[in-house]
């Protein structure tokens, strides 16, 4: 029987290998964006008994998934590269994602913001190949507090 996750990635050309199955998992899982460093303590241990995967295969399914647009890279200025899972509701016509990013000053969380940007903000003879925008304030989770 196959799994919606499976049937995710087999939608994308992706085979569902049991690393590529759990790295998406993860990420759906996660209800902000995720840095390199993070995912690589969960899938690349320190020790070859305790491995679960080697670095080269780790970064490969991630650029595979990002080629595929399951998901997206985040630069929110920290410096540090992020990921989280993209939206089909948020793509623009050209396949990138196009909604805003939110990152709290607070927690140094950086989350999807749910709307979409329009593009209607470019002529049509404008081809958008790439989108980065970041808020920066304080998330809901830190002004609760």
């Amino acid at each position: 029987m196959t799994t919606k996750t499976e049937k995710t990635l087999l939608s994308k050309g992706i085979r569902p290998t049991e690393m590529r199955l759990k790295i998406y998992k993860y990420l759906q899982r996660k209800t902000y964006a995720v840095s390199l460093n993070e995912m690589q303590k969960v899938f690349i241990a320190k020790s070859e008994e305790n491995k679960t995967a080697n670095r080269t295969t780790f970064y490969r399914n991630l650029k595979t998934f990002e080629d595929k647009r399951l998901i997206h890279q985040i630069n929110d200025g920290t410096g540090v590269a992020k990921f989280a899972i993209s939206d089909k509701k948020a793509r623009g016509k050209y396949g990138t994602d196009l909604h805003m990013h939110f990152y709290c000053t607070k927690c140094g969380k950086t989350s999807c913001l749910p709307n979409k940007i329009s593009e209607d903000i470019l002529p049509d003879d404008y081809e958008v190949n790439d989108l980065n925008l970041v808020l920066k304030g304080v998330c809901k989770n830190c002004n609760k507090k």
